[in-house]
């Protein structure tokens, strides 16, 4: 099988985003709180370090987001009926999402602090 053409692979991760935008909640928020971060770096004026680690980290949310949405869908279409061991899976790959926010949340509060105080 070959490869799309690189603008089609683009094509396809955009879409998958405006997918992603336009049918999950929580996707929605997480991206409502990468634009209040891009606001307060300018406002604020942080140091490009500090900019740097925060903008990793709301990616890694947005990042982890999107995974766990595939893990749900996946397992929706595996198993369509309740089932405990799905349920873990399903719980599990929340974890990790709910892990990194509190883990970005604990950033901006480090880094925002001495700014904000």
């Amino acid at each position: 099988m070959r490869k799309p053409p690189i603008h089609r692979s683009f094509g396809n991760a955009i879409k998958g985003l405006i997918l992603m935008l336009k049918s999950e909640r929580n996707f929605q928020i997480e991206v409502l709180a990468l634009l209040v971060n891009l606001f307060l770096i300018v406002y604020l004026k942080v140091t490009e370090f500090e900019a740097t680690i925060i903008l990793v980290v709301s990616f890694s949310v947005l990042s982890l987001e999107i995974l766990n949405t595939c893990v749900e869908k996946i397992c929706d279409i595996i198993q369509p009926d309740y089932d405990e061991r799905i349920k873990i899976i399903k719980d599990m790959a929340a974890g990790s999402v709910f892990l990194m926010a509190i883990g970005s949340v604990v950033v901006g509060v480090l880094i925002y602090a001495k700014y904000l105080l």
